[in-house]
């Protein structure tokens, strides 16, 4: 079983339309209401993949009700811990001629130390039925920097591996715990390194301080143009194929499901990133954050991934 944990929920509502243009009255081609925040996207995209996986959060309001209901009808455990305000509500812009999106995010809820270890102690009764726990996403206002610190200490007192996909100082913390992996984009690789990564070689040389501070793997992914993974003593580029990408919101979260699904099943790195590349490209064909992985699809990119060793 996945475990994930997303501290920072959201309901994501994504709005489809032809073009964007500021200040002009668009009409909308298209509105879903879907699962938001990483974690939670991970675990429903694991369950697509044949996997089991349970979804714990902050969660609150009304929102943070209707995002567990639609998890239960993805067949995700969800297993909340109430927090103050309101779940997120984000707005995706999904603009169809040029393929790109826009999030218009509101104020997040709010947590203490009692709902830290509210959640804790949650992750602790499922821990021992877990083959990964995922760490996923920016931490709400008023929780720890050091809050995935703990549960990925707690992790690893269970014999459970951790995936981290954060950035800035909420993964800063956290690396010192030593999680397994590692998983950014760009901009979240030089947010939390606090430097710009102009070329190839920049972020080989980025990811491999990263592996120098106790981590199996750290890997980029780099949207359309694949990722890049290294280890101690390895490297790959991956290419995924040229499509016509509808959007890529969501893409990075079926990224980590596949590659925590496959290692789950006893690939080795290069296999299962080569897997992750493909759903992420599954995902990118369609507008929906959350829209299910179709298995038979993601077969049909991962062949058509390529691998390049470093």
């Amino acid at each position: 079983m996945i475990l994930t944990v997303t501290p920072n929920t959201a309901l994501d509502q994504v709005v489809e339309i032809k073009h964007y243009v500021p200040g002009l009255r668009l009409d909308i081609l298209k509105e879903t209401e879907c699962i938001g925040g990483k974690g939670n996207l991970a675990s429903g995209f694991a369950v697509d993949l044949g996997a089991k996986s349970v979804s714990l959060a902050f969660a609150a309001g009304r929102n943070g009700r209707r995002l567990a209901e639609l998890l239960r009808e993805r067949g995700v455990r969800a297993d909340f811990t109430a927090a103050q305000g309101e779940t997120r509500r984000i707005v995706v812009i999904v603009d169809e001629e040029r393929e790109i999106q826009t999030w218009l995010v509101p104020v997040s809820l709010r947590v203490n130390r009692r709902m830290e270890a509210d959640l804790e102690r949650r992750a602790a009764r499922w821990l021992p039925k877990a083959s990964w726990l995922a760490l996923c996403g920016s931490l709400p206002p008023g929780c720890s920097p050091r809050f995935y610190y703990r549960l990925c200490h707690r992790a690893h007192q269970a014999g459970v591996p951790v995936l981290i996909d954060s950035r800035g100082p909420a993964l800063a913390h956290a690396l010192p715990a030593r999680p397994e992996v590692l998983r950014l984009n760009r901009e979240e690789l030089e947010l939390t390194l606090s430097e710009r990564i102009p070329d190839l070689p920049a972020l080989i040389a980025a990811l491999r301080r990263l592996v120098a501070e106790g981590v199996q793997l750290a890997v980029c992914s780099l949207g359309p143009k694949g990722a890049v993974a290294v280890t101690g003593t390895s490297g790959w580029r991956f290419v995924p194929p040229k499509i016509r990408q509808r959007s890529s919101a969501g893409s990075g979260d079926a990224f980590t499901a596949a590659l925590l699904v496959w290692r789950e099943r006893g690939a080795d790195w290069p296999e299962a990133i080569r897997w992750a590349c493909a759903a992420g490209a599954a995902k990118a064909l369609e507008a929906r954050t959350d829209h299910p992985l179709d298995l038979a699809t993601v077969r049909r990119m991962f062949r058509r991934v390529q691998v390049r060793k470093l």
